[in-house]
């Protein structure tokens, strides 16, 4: 399974917001659709294999981890506002999708549970190193920040752990973006390695 985790400085924790507003009153919650398109949509299909962990920082009632899970979600389609919808659906409680999941849960609580299943972490940090010299483990945790970056001692917490920091380069690239990157390299690696087999 390969897993990102989100760390999402302004996303809302309540349903309260506008489909029609998410960078304001959503606290970037286009930011946040448009990373969860990225981690499990591929062109007329899921990504089975994938899930996004949410980590929402913003009011009113912070902080709460919403995971999207790729082989279990229904009806939702690859665009921001629909995703947005399901998302202010799953935090009123309403309509819930297999796929989504809402926890009051912090993100050193998220980073320990994903630790206890064996989980290896990739930190996307600037400074890191390149990602053409890593050799990627598929089943891994990929930790990012938003816009503003993963803060420094949610930084140094996963650090505490097994864990390598890379870089995509010196170009600064959208979350989303990075998201995409990251499959790219995973899926030229799975392939290389059937082509192998």
């Amino acid at each position: 399974m390969r897993q990102f985790i989100l760390y999402a400085r302004k996303a809302v924790t309540s349903p309260d917001f506008s489909l029609d507003d998410l960078p304001g009153s959503g606290g970037r919650m286009d930011l946040v659709a448009r990373c969860i398109c990225n981690a499990l949509w591929i062109s007329h299909d899921l990504r089975r294999d994938s899930c996004i962990h949410v980590v929402a920082c913003g009011s009113p009632n912070p902080p709460v981890v919403i995971s999207l899970y790729g082989d279990r979600l229904r009806n939702v389609s690859p665009d921001e506002r629909n995703i947005a919808a399901w998302i202010k659906k799953a935090l009123a409680s309403k309509r819930r999708n297999p796929g989504i999941n809402i926890r009051k849960l912090s993100f050193q609580q998220l980073v320990e549970e994903l630790v206890s299943e064996g989980n290896f972490f990739y930190i996307l940090h600037e400074q890191g190193r390149d990602i053409a010299r890593v050799k990627l483990k598929d089943d891994s945790v990929f930790v990012l920040g938003d816009h503003i970056g993963l803060p420094g001692e949610e930084e140094k917490f996963v650090a505490r752990f097994e864990h390598e920091k890379i870089s995509l380069g010196t170009t600064s690239y959208l979350a989303s973006q990075c998201i995409t990157v990251l499959h790219y390299e995973l899926d030229k690696k799975s392939s290389i390695c059937i082509a192998g087999e």
